[in-house]
């Protein structure tokens, strides 16, 4: 363990440096991001000597005095040494590009401010990385909620409108409500165990009856689904993910999201899991539905956004959803013989392989689009456009990392949403009746997911980086430093990596999906010809049913372009002629060119029902009706969660506060008489039966 000491001490110290900021600022953001640096290295270590086949150990934490009921417990085994890989493959990235981006962006920010995002950028970074690696509940709650609230200061710490202020508070309150589900989840178990460590909670479920074991899972469902942002819970992160600064998004989405799924994981498959019996139904087929809502109305949701954030973090719900599709589909499936054993494992590993692959091209994403945004001062794509002559690297990198969100070949986001559906096809295919119908409007839905993705991408790189441009801010736009560069060059060749050469990952998923399923390793059922060739072995006398060399796809697209490119050279007879393009007459300028509003228009009117889309057309006119000087369009679409849930909620506890306030008369004899109203009813219906 003493790579896991030697990461707290490099985040402890990160933290520390905040100290430097009283001297220089810019000291202590070089400090800060090189500490989270060795710490992401010596984490990326741990994970790797643990996947690799070390057996991983517990460290119990030199502090009994401060816990006396408890002691503080860190245990690494192969789910959280492959949770920790995919948060310390993020941190690298981002602690590459914070420097250059923080001085850039925020040029005039003062020691105090600085110092307060060094400390709890390095305090998020620990936390993440060791709620991974708790081995008591205790260690599990205390740094998920130090998660919470550095990633809050994270996000407000550059407001000055308010408006990252108020996503704040709404990123607290339901991240708090998710976290009162998860107390309540522990202290139950706790309560039954008699203790903290999760081998007494595991010793402790498997004599829980079917219904109490059920409650748990859902109250803990609740909770890590709050944090993930699966609809109807997502409401906080298309705000507060947008407001934090951009390599804190990045880590924030492609990372902390994860955590909560490794939470899911933790508990069905570990905590909660009866011996030797399948899951219950209602827990699988819940998290695949869910699942499979949230990948579509994310990308829905996602395609009508012209702030690049914002349409950045909705498609982060469409990526939990489909990792959450693979892992529904994995608790259905798993100890049951009759519809396949092998295809558990399929389905988890498919859901594995797309965290790391969504924490690499989103990371990816999100990076690019704080770069655009470091050298432009806005977010909005109606003003951007023509980047790609300014910001060559940034533009490159971003349609790689759109190429790969799409579930594009030869990139990482095709392999793992492939495997997914090879698990949905295999699981179609042996069920039947209703079962059989959700499973294959599961998939239906997946690749409607993955086409809207496309769509969305399309949107968001041509509007962004193609056309001319349609504000002084990208005219003036330059290249970012090469540190950012560096940071985007690291995740961009993961994607690359990943999706050429998957095989490869296949072993280092070994360890958690043996872990979890106590059956073959995803290598013996997932690659069964070499490294370069994904085979899904789903028959049952273990022959490959499907198989695809990604190596090959990569090839075949390489030499296309390359005979592409060379047949368009070689018909080329004469030099090419440069003319104005004709616009009737007109001088073409930025107002010809297609806008995000335009390009998602269609799709609004198609589904209309869902987006209840609201417009606003402002004409004036120069003294007649028939003569218009200018006309101002506004429009915007409607999230159904916030207004029929949230909007409801919200008026619910006004009025209910109002009538509060109204009875609150100031006189004490009032206030006695509830409180004795309230313990008569306390006494009625808990105390009648004990005698």
């Amino acid at each position: 363990m003493t790579g896991t000491l030697l990461m707290a001490a490099c985040y402890g110290a990160g933290g520390l440096s905040s100290l430097l900021a009283r001297w220089s600022g810019r000291l202590a953001l070089g400090v800060g991001h090189l500490a989270a640096l060795v710490g992401a290295v010596a984490g990326l270590g741990v994970s790797l000597g643990v996947l690799v086949g070390d057996q991983g150990r517990t460290l119990t934490l030199p502090l009994p005095e401060l816990f006396p009921f408890a002691r503080l417990t860190l245990a690494v085994d192969g789910l959280s040494a492959f949770f920790l890989l995919v948060i310390s493959l993020v941190v690298i990235a981002a602690a590459i590009y914070g420097p250059a981006y923080l001085r850039a962006h925020s040029p005039g920010a003062g020691p105090a401010r600085q110092a307060a995002q060094v400390l709890a950028l390095n305090v998020f970074l620990g936390c993440m990385a060791f709620v991974c690696c708790a081995g008591d509940a205790l260690t599990f709650l205390l740094c998920w909620e130090g998660m919470t609230l550095a990633s809050y200061v994270l996000v407000v710490a550059g407001d000055r409108d308010g408006e990252n202020a108020r996503a704040g508070l709404l990123y607290m309150v339901m991240t708090h409500g998710g976290t009162a589900l998860l107390l309540v989840a522990f202290l139950a178990l706790t309560e039954r165990a008699g203790a903290f460590d999760f081998a007494a909670l595991r010793a402790a479920a498997g004599g829980l009856d079917g219904m109490t074991r059920t409650t748990l899972f859902f109250l803990a469902l609740g909770g890590f689904a709050t944090k993930a942002g699966v609809i109807p819970l997502h409401v906080w992160l298309p705000r507060a993910h947008p407001a934090a600064p951009s390599h804190v998004s990045a880590l924030m989405s492609g990372v902390m999201l994860k955590v909560a799924i490794y939470g899911i994981l933790r508990f069905a498959f570990d905590l909660l899991a009866p011996v030797a019996a399948p899951l219950p139904f209602s827990w699988g087929w819940t998290v695949l539905v869910a699942g499979t809502i949230s990948a579509v109305l994310g990308v829905l949701y996602a395609l009508q956004q012209h702030d690049l954030k914002r349409l950045l973090a909705f498609h982060s719900v469409e990526n939990i959803g489909i990792i959450l599709i693979g892992v529904g589909l994995a608790m259905i499936l798993w100890r049951r013989e009759d519809v396949g054993g092998a295809l558990a494992t399929v389905a988890l590993t498919a859901a594995l392989l797309h965290t790391v692959n969504h924490a690499a091209f989103k990371g990816l994403l999100f990076l690019a689009a704080g770069s655009v945004l470091c050298r432009t001062h806005v977010r909005n794509m109606e003003e951007l456009g023509g980047l790609a002559r300014r910001m060559p690297w940034t533009a490159g990198l971003f349609l790689l990392g759109a190429v790969a969100i799409s579930a594009l070949p030869p990139l990482n986001g095709f392999v793992s949403e492939w495997l997914t559906f090879q698990a949905l096809l295999g699981a179609a295919s042996r069920f039947h009746g209703p079962a059989g119908l959700v499973i294959v409007f599961s998939a239906a839905m997946l690749a409607l997911t993955g086409g809207l993705a496309a769509a969305c991408f399309a949107k968001a790189f041509g509007v962004t980086f193609l056309g001319r441009a349609r504000t002084p801010h990208a005219e003036h736009a330059t290249e970012v430093p090469p540190s950012m560069i560096a940071g985007m060059v690291w995740l961009a060749a993961l994607c690359v990596a990943l999706g050429v050469a998957p095989g490869y990952l296949m072993h280092l998923l070994d360890a958690p999906t043996t872990g979890l399923l106590h059956g073959p390793g995803a290598s013996a059922v997932v690659t069964a010809q070499g490294p370069l060739v994904l085979s899904t072995a789903l028959t049952a006398s273990g022959t490959d049913a499907t198989a695809i060399s990604m190596t090959m796809v990569a090839a075949l697209l390489i030499a296309l372009t390359a005979m592409a490119w060379v047949l368009r050279r070689g018909l080329r007879r004469a030099p090419p002629r440069t003319a104005p393009t004709w616009t009737c007459g007109m001088s073409p300028t930025a107002r010809f060119d297609y806008t995000a509003t335009a390009f998602a228009k269609p799709l609004r009117f198609v589904f209309a029902a869902l987006y209840r889309p609201r417009r606003a057309v402002i004409r004036e006119t120069a003294g007649t009706p028939y003569v218009f000087q200018r006309i101002h369009y506004s429009g915007e679409v409607v999230d159904l969660a916030e207004t029929q849930i949230y909007h409801r909620v919200q008026r619910g506890i006004t009025v209910l506060s109002r009538t509060i306030r109204l009875r609150s008369t100031g006189r004490i004899h009032g206030y006695i008489g509830f409180v004795l109203a309230a313990l008569f009813v306390a006494l009625l219906l808990f105390g009648v039966g004990q005698r």
